[in-house]
């Protein structure tokens, strides 16, 4: 299927535009998405893997006719280029009778547009209370579903270069908090700055804070503006300059840790990169921004809102202090601690691993579990640690109990840590865990699984191999390269912004490419040890092993493994493991074991293979006990 995207307007625009492509690719797996844009904003697109094509003139289109053609722009020259293209599907405005008229689905934003009957569009505009992403799926009548409906933006080698090359100019280190602040917006839409006073005001009351390195932001025609308030200012001032191209904007973005902007550009570019931001509104639509549980919105107190108005006052009524302390909740992260349980006996040992770390955060310990003693035990636990309650688990299977507990943190907590009850941490786990999150792009962690069996018997041995010459040696080499990695469902951590998981998949297996479709690195914290207890019976261990790798099978239902390979495949184990085992084993007995590793692996992917081509028997989410690993 051939889509073209006809969005070529306000740059801001274009990049928040991005965040219909997940949903698109999500409904049409084998589509080209094709993008017409303006010439000069093609930076904002180049980096961006689900846009195949991209085009910045009419006259560069190709000949083949396009499936369905999206056009989000209010021109008559583009509804024109919509009709002549005879698509077969038309989404957005086009050309009717000499007029521009909307589809269908299209009919409410035209009417709350400048297209729109005045003054009713106005009125429409400032009732309206849909996100611009509600809107724009609404157009191309694709519901909000799994896919990630967020703004996307990459950064190339060279990008991340210049960020690099900016750290090391102004002596940025890895551990000091930065944060930018960008409080301009052009010349097109001079009532959306903050004005010089209350942006000096800004930064003087963000420095005596927080002591971040403070970077200042601005356009081509803020030069002026921003060197007299760096002249107003007592405090030292990182200035990024207003020069910056379509490249180097975004790396400098990349550099905060958290970013405070009005409605622009930079707003845009910071929420693609996934930066905490807090964003400063007046007289544009506080609806339409969508911040995606990246920060607040600060709207300024005044009767004068989504006015539109190029003249309004309404910034000068922002309150600083609100800006202080969203900025203070946003650095203050909330961490909550699931263990998910199965009747487990020993899950007592893994509350006792966990109550006694030090956890420099505010954070909380739930245990689900459909056991009432389970229950009995945590309440007691809770008498001597308030941070601990319990979670009614209904029995039904481990991702179905985390998506009640994903509807319910929603909002309320900051990174998520799961981990199991037949487990037990490592000391200080959970402090590692959550330090690899100081780098805002990290959205997924994983941690490193250590066994707690003998090394004296060959399944003991056989556990030892898989997890130091298999899992942490292939997770540190791609955390190391900075590719793409799976996490280990014995200890994993993540933001909280993942409303629903399927239940035919790995939670730990889809979690992480939910992120990197966001545009997240999945990170490896080798010192946060998870300590789990394996199989000591042939039997229960290919029970276990099965049950495993069949939970990756169906991964190929939710996300694109041909632009994202899967890491966890038979063709990969023979690939990359063959060599790592062999160099594993200490004597000639381990050598034997290695080799009937071999053989045993072999063997089970073949009963994979066999149950899920040709038995249909798929993956399912459910509690399935293995009695020898507790």
């Amino acid at each position: 299927m051939e889509i073209l995207i006809i969005k070529t307007g306000a740059m801001g625009d274009v990049v928040r535009t991005t965040a219909i492509l997940s949903s698109i690719k999500e409904k049409y797996p084998d589509s080209k998405i094709h993008w017409l844009v303006k010439l000069g904003s093609e930076p904002l697109l180049t980096n961006t893997p689900l846009v195949d094509y991209i085009y910045t003139s009419k006259e560069s289109l190709p000949s083949p006719q396009f499936d369905w053609v999206i056009n989000l722009e209010e021109d008559m020259e583009w509804a024109e280029l919509t009709t002549t293209l005879k698509p077969k599907k038309i989404s957005g405005n086009y050309l009717q009778n000499g007029q521009i008229v909307p589809t269908s689905s299209a009919k409410s934003w035209f009417d709350m547009s400048l297209l729109g009957k005045k003054p009713e569009n106005d009125i429409l505009k400032e009732q309206n209370k849909k996100t611009h992403t509600e809107i724009l799926l609404d157009i191309i009548e694709l519901p909000t579903t799994r896919a990630p409906t967020e703004p996307l933006y990459f950064l190339d080698h060279a990008q991340k270069e210049v960020a690099n090359t900016f750290r090391r100019r102004y002596n940025i280190q890895d551990h000091e908090l930065v944060i930018g602040i960008n409080a301009a917006a052009g010349t097109k839409w001079p009532s959306k700055n903050l004005n010089i006073q209350k942006t000096v005001e800004l930064i003087h009351k963000v420095h005596d804070t927080f002591k971040p390195k403070i970077i200042l932001f601005g356009g081509q025609a803020e030069h002026a503006r921003n060197e007299e308030i760096i002249a107003k200012s007592n405090v030292p001032i990182i200035y990024a300059g207003c020069g910056n191209n379509l490249k180097e904007f975004p790396a400098m973005i990349s550099v905060c840790n958290l970013f405070i902007t009005t409605d622009t550009l930079g707003l845009h570019l910071a929420l693609a990169l996934k930066r905490k931001t807090i964003v400063l509104m007046g007289p544009t639509s506080n609806s339409e921004i969508d911040t995606y549980d990246l920060g607040p919105k600060i709207i300024a107190d005044s009767d004068c809102l989504c006015c539109y108005n190029p003249s309004c006052k309404s910034m000068d009524s922002i309150n600083i202090e609100s800006v202080i302390q969203s900025t203070k909740q946003l650095l203050d992260q909330k961490v909550s601690i699931i263990i998910t349980s199965f009747n487990e006996p020993t899950v007592n040992l893994a509350i006792d691993a966990i109550v006694n770390q030090e956890i420099p955060h505010h954070h909380e310990i739930i245990v689900a579990d459909p056991n009432p003693q389970t229950e009995v035990l945590v309440n007691q636990y809770k008498q001597k640690y308030p941070s601990i309650r319990y979670f009614k688990d209904p029995g039904e299977g481990k991702s179905l109990a985390l998506n009640l507990l994903f509807k319910e943190l929603k909002g309320k907590t900051d990174l998520l840590i799961l981990t199991d009850g037949d487990v037990t941490l490592g000391p200080n786990s959970i402090k590692e865990i959550v330090n690899a999150f100081n780098d805002p792009k990290v959205g997924c962690v994983s941690g490193r699984v250590m066994s707690a069996n003998t090394r004296n018997n060959m399944l003991g041995f056989w556990s030892h191999l898989l997890v130091d010459a298999g899992a942490h040696s292939v997770r540190k080499d791609l955390n190391q390269s900075q590719n793409f990695l799976e996490c280990s469902g014995y200890l994993f951590a993540f933001r909280n912004i993942i409303s629903e998981i399927p239940l035919d998949v790995a939670e730990d297996t889809i979690i992480p490419y939910y992120f990197h479709d966001r545009g997240y690195k999945v990170g490896y914290a080798e010192k946060a040890e998870v300590f789990v207890k394996n199989p000591t019976t042939f039997k229960d261990w290919l029970k276990q092993r099965k049950r495993t790798a069949k939970a990756h099978e169906t991964i190929h239902k939710y996300v694109d493994t041909s632009r994202t390979p899967r890491v966890k495949t038979f063709s990969n184990e023979v690939r990359y493991g063959l060599s790592r085992a062999l160099a594993y084993p200490q004597n000639a007995r381990e050598y034997v074991w290695t080799i009937n590793l071999f053989f045993a692996r072999l063997y089970m992917w073949g009963e994979v293979f066999f149950d899920t081509r040709l038995r249909s028997k798929q993956y399912k989410d459910n509690w399935d006990r293995v009695e020898t690993a507790r």
